[in-house]
């Protein structure tokens, strides 16, 4: 009978333990739950710049944040290292972003690596080495381009360039960060140089650039873009077919068209715009200056780029989706670039 109380004593406290525990559980939901409806999704463009040194060039670059009218910058990152393209996470909480922090003395200035924060610059984390990522729209998974063999060097002297060895890399985020998987090769190419990834809104496919090894780097007639199934399983798909160089395409947010850089009648970089499925091509911009680095604004309305408007001095300009109504964005000391826009989740009271 003595050991029957006790264990009836015992059942009682893992009862009210285990009420315990669910309540508080419940009541953090219901905590977290209150703080989201707190919150909202503002416009965001995340980009670089260089106007607090305005005389360095974008190896001094640091990450900045403005609303999507232009209003409320403010600088995230703070070092002595470049940071370039930034990419917000579709909830508005990350930032995924590229660095040569970790660089070697001996390597090129454009070595990157890319590392994750948060939006408002803190938590900086290590993700693995390569640039230009772009997020799942689940958040969960990020494409990237790198180094196949880990150690090739770029083929230019830009941020972001790629190496002769490039291929593109998928990782599940947490993964890499608990260390239990490494990014997965999904393009294994070694006689091309594949780079310049984008993830489809419905999160099926990758669109990316791709050109021959032994093209030239510094205009690359058979740079064309195609698409890939996200697991890399059967054939990538060319959706375009010239002698001009295509690069950089970006999906628009209802994943129907894709804007990317070309060089139609000219040497210099236009923005132009296809339908998904690689028809219905036309040039948005027509110029004799670069147009670069190109980004849907979220509701698929408008662009924003990078273009120089005096002695290579870059800044952000955005377009209407048909090419009409260029607006200057930014006109500031140094120069402003790598432009991506998305949203950011920030408390009402703050807007």
């Amino acid at each position: 009978m003595k050991n029957k109380s006790i264990q009836n004593v015992v059942l009682t406290a893992l009862i009210i333990i285990g009420v315990s525990v669910a309540v508080f559980v419940g009541a953090r939901a219901q905590v977290r739950e209150q703080q989201e409806k707190k919150n909202v999704m503002t416009s965001t463009i995340a980009f670089v710049s260089t106007r607090h040194d305005p005389k360095s060039n974008l190896f001094a670059s640091q990450i900045y944040l403005m609303n999507g009218d232009g209003t409320n910058v403010r600088r995230i990152t703070e070092n002595k290292y470049a940071d370039n393209f930034p990419t917000l996470s579709p909830d508005g909480s990350k930032i995924v972003f590229d660095s040569n922090r970790l660089r070697v003395e001996e390597e090129p200035l454009n070595t990157s690596h890319l590392f994750l924060m948060n939006t408002d610059g803190t938590e900086q984390t290590l993700l693995a080495r390569g640039s230009s990522a772009t997020w799942s729209s689940d958040g969960k998974k990020i494409a990237f381009h790198a180094s196949a063999s880990g150690s090739g060097r770029p083929t230019k002297p830009f941020p972001g360039a790629a190496t002769i060895d490039n291929d593109i890399f998928v990782m599940n985020v947490n993964d890499v960060l608990k260390k239990t998987a490494l990014p997965k090769n999904i393009t294994n190419s070694p006689e091309a140089i594949d780079e310049d990834p984008d993830w489809s809104p419905n999160g099926r496919n990758i669109i990316f650039t791709s050109h021959l090894v032994a093209d030239d780097k510094l205009d690359s007639a058979t740079a064309e873009i195609y698409l890939i199934k996200a697991d890399g399983k059967g054939k990538r798909e060319r959706l375009t077919n010239n002698s001009e160089e295509e690069r950089a395409p970006a999906w628009s947010p209802d994943g129907k068209r894709i804007i990317y850089l070309c060089r139609k009648g000219g040497t210099d970089f236009e923005i132009c715009v296809m339908d998904a499925d690689g028809t219905g091509q036309i040039q948005l911009t027509d110029n004799t200056v670069a147009d670069l680095t190109c980004s849907w604004s979220p509701d698929g309305k408008k662009i924003i780029f990078h273009r120089p408007v005096s002695r290579g001095r870059f800044q952000l300009w955005t377009i209407n989706s048909n090419g009409t109504g260029e607006t200057q964005m930014t006109d500031t000391p140094g120069l402003n670039g790598f432009p991506n826009w998305g949203e950011v989740r920030v408390p009402k009271e703050s807007r």
